[in-house]
């Protein structure tokens, strides 16, 4: 019996969140190719990260493991405290995630639907849905084509409006892989004036994109991946692997 309580106790006992994401010593392996290697990355609570990489350099791979997705071969992995492997409830309580994959949306209703079908699944009251879906339509300037069928709008409109479906919960953390796929300039701006406030409201963020010049008048810190191995700062920048904190 006093095996159990220590069990369960171990699984809700929370990491100091002060770091939003910790990544120590990640490996992963898919199909036989090593994607991920001794990966290490720390975000701290309030930071905007940016992080960019090659096509097949294990970006989307990482976030899936933040995200709960896929299970790293080894290593550690800690989102708001919460440990990926043992925690992984708390985990996905505390994220909001946007995969660069328009075919997350139900493409035959309209944006508010969408939003109140996926605020329902994450147990949020109809009232609390209606009144966050309103204003992440309204940020993210979707006013115009909210009420129409998803599968009129515009790449850019339908990214954006994945990004609000991450938005829903008031996530402690956001991950958002790839979000700038067809946006304009003003979407883009929209976006980035977006992620900036909800990190200096606290939230954690990262963002995954294949060139980050865009966007790092906003990042806090950047990061490059490269053959599965984490690298601090962009190209020519000086770029180092991540040191591995005690």
């Amino acid at each position: 019996m006093t095996s159990e309580r220590g069990s369960r106790q171990r699984r809700s006992r929370r990491a100091d969140p002060a770091n939003g994401i910790d990544v120590q010593g990640v490996n992963k392996t898919l199909r036989g190719r090593q994607i991920l290697r001794d990966a290490c990355l720390v975000v701290p609570r309030g930071t905007v990260a940016v992080m960019e990489g090659d096509n097949g350099a294990g970006k989307t791979t990482l976030v899936r493991i933040l995200s709960t997705v896929v299970s790293p071969d080894t290593g550690r992995v800690l989102v708001n405290g919460y440990d990926v492997m043992s925690q992984a409830l708390q985990v996905r309580r505390s994220i909001g995630v946007s995969f660069a994959n328009e075919r997350s949306l139900y493409w035959r209703i309209n944006a508010f639907q969408n939003l109140e079908l996926f605020g329902k699944i994450a147990g949020l009251k109809k009232k609390v849905i209606m009144e966050r879906a309103v204003a992440l339509v309204d940020e993210l300037h979707l006013g115009r084509v909210a009420t129409g069928q998803v599968s009129r709008m515009s790449t850019g409109q339908r990214q954006r409006l994945m990004v609000a479906r991450a938005l829903l919960t008031d996530p402690a953390v956001i991950l958002l892989d790839e979000p700038f796929r067809g946006l304009d300039e003003e979407g883009l701006q929209t976006l980035l004036e977006l992620v900036t406030s909800r990190a200096r409201a606290g939230k954690t963020v990262l963002i995954v994109a294949p060139l980050i010049d865009a966007v790092t008048g906003v990042a806090d810190r950047t990061y490059r991946i490269e053959g599965g191995t984490v690298r601090v700062g962009a190209p020519g920048s000086g770029v180092r692997p991540v040191p591995e904190l005690p």
